[in-house]
């Protein structure tokens, strides 16, 4: 199993780093330059709020159906048409949902436009996502990693002539940013369809009244740890854009700070999806674990924190860099939150492993504290200090959450951290400080220092053991690609 995860794994970055950082810095990241931080603004947070109520559409059934697949493949066949059909009724049920708020919110025509858009793209994407469950727990890796890219892929096909080549730019608007968003949702969805379709015996859209509730009883604890994650990591700029005087325009400061978070979020997520049935079928079938864990740590979090420190000290010239509106307010937000980064990295680790071995209680616990701390604070701090309250609030909240999953997953698995590794860690500790607080003090341009901080630092990391390098090496040179 860690073959697989650790091939797989370089597939997925190869692919995802061809694509991904193209779409955020070649497509998003222009839209925001052209339309300005207020228009970019009411996206950022309208996109949020249709982010948020789409739980309704997808009540935990993605992260159930994962792991029920990855232990029982011989159901795909009779769960897809009952699962397939009871998103449809769903779907039906998320749409009044956001009526409703919109209704009570007072939204202006506009307003509307943008959110209908925003609600179809969330529907389209809630079946591409559990399309992705499907073709993940059958252990379809490559199959999943081209359909995780699609959508970029089509939204840069359709942006590019635009945002490069100035056709119908003057024409262009956010509202269009968002429509064309939404047909390239649609067609992930249906192009991840087809791809589940050919591994299924038939297909009819039917589900009866029983397998409907049996549906939704399987995965309602799935939903509400779904619905509480989403509530601290994206109720923020909601709670801005309603809460702070100046709230579009706070949002898009908010956002042109999350960006490269965003980025880096789109690679480190797919670990949570490589991972899951993995996970799932390795306590199945009660196999050792440890040493998985500790290898998609020692990939995943490690590097995550050597980029948040030195990203962080260059904050300034980042931000200058990459936007044209509000850099150096953005830079004062990017300082701060970056490092949510490594408590996120953390939880795709410990919080997929907890997941996968069906600790659904203990992690809704732990997300509900998490929500009344992040709600409490943001309603506190955001009318006075807008974007750089909610990102040391985020901070505070993942932080709490993550170093949670860390301690319950050490309990429930019985890891042990042995001294050598204890060791290692902190001398690397050491020397990364040492080396920041020489980087940080010589006057040589922004690029060479953040380049040389991060490269120097996975040298320290390799040079005591800490980065499984060899253990790659010798997997290319031993096998292909599975």
């Amino acid at each position: 199993m860690q073959r697989k995860f650790l091939l797989n794994l370089l597939l997925i970055i190869f692919i995802n780093l061809l694509i991904k950082p193209l779409y955020i810095f070649g497509v998003e990241l222009h839209v925001q330059n052209l339309l300005g931080s207020n228009s970019y603004g009411l996206y950022y947070s309208l996109f949020n709020l249709s982010f948020i109520l789409s739980i309704i559409v997808d009540p935990g059934i993605t992260n159930y159906n994962n792991r029920h697949i990855a232990q029982n493949e011989h159901l795909l066949t009779t769960s897809f048409s009952k699962i397939t059909t009871t998103k449809i009724w769903l779907s039906g049920i998320y749409i009044v949902a956001i009526t409703l708020y919109a209704l009570a919110i007072g939204f202006n025509g506009y307003e509307w436009q943008l959110c209908g858009l925003l609600v179809l793209g969330q529907i389209f994407n809630s079946f591409t996502l559990y399309n992705r469950s499907n073709l993940a727990g059958l252990h379809y890796f490559k199959t999943d990693t081209f359909i995780s890219i699609l959508d970029k892929l089509i939204m840069i096909g359709i942006c590019a002539p635009i945002l490069f080549f100035n056709v119908f730019t003057a024409h262009f608007d956010i509202r269009m940013f968002i429509l064309f968003q939404t047909i390239s949702f649609g067609g992930s969805a249906l192009i991840s369809f087809y791809f589940v379709k050919k591994h299924t015996a038939g297909f009819n859209f039917s589900v009866n009244g029983s397998e409907f509730k049996e549906i939704l009883k399987n995965s309602y604890p799935y939903a509400i740890l779904a619905s509480l994650m989403l509530i601290y990591t994206k109720s923020d700029t909601v709670l801005i854009k309603e809460l702070h005087p100046n709230g579009n325009e706070e949002v898009g400061i908010y956002a042109a700070a999350y960006r490269l978070i965003d980025a880096l979020n789109m690679i480190a997520v797919l670990f949570s999806g490589l991972l899951y049935p993995i996970f799932s079928r390795m306590i199945k079938e009660k196999q050792a674990l440890a040493e998985l864990v500790k290898t998609a740590f020692s990939i995943l979090v490690l590097p995550a924190i050597v980029f948040a420190l030195f990203a962080s000290m260059n904050a300034n010239p980042i931000m200058l860099f990459l936007c044209k509106n509000h850099a150096l307010e953005s830079a004062e937000v990017f300082r701060i939150i970056i490092f949510t980064f490594i408590f996120i990295c953390v939880g795709y680790v410990y919080g997929t492993l907890l997941t996968a071995n069906g600790n659904i209680k203990l992690l809704n616990k732990i997300a509900l504290i998490g929500v009344c701390i992040n709600l409490l604070l943001n309603i506190i701090f955001i009318p006075k200090y807008g974007a750089l309250a909610s990102a040391y609030i985020a901070v505070l909240t993942y932080g709490f959450v993550t170093t949670c999953q860390l301690v319950f997953s050490f309990k429930t698995f019985q890891f042990k951290l042995k001294l050598i590794n204890f060791v290692q860690i902190i001398i690397s500790s050491i020397c990364i400080a040492f080396l920041y607080y020489f980087i940080d003090r010589i006057d040589i341009n922004w690029a060479w220092k953040f380049s040389l901080g991060i490269g120097i630092s996975i040298l320290i990391l390799w040079f005591s053991r800490l980065l499984p390098f060899r253990e790659l090496t010798l997997l290319i040179k031993e096998d292909k690609l599975v």
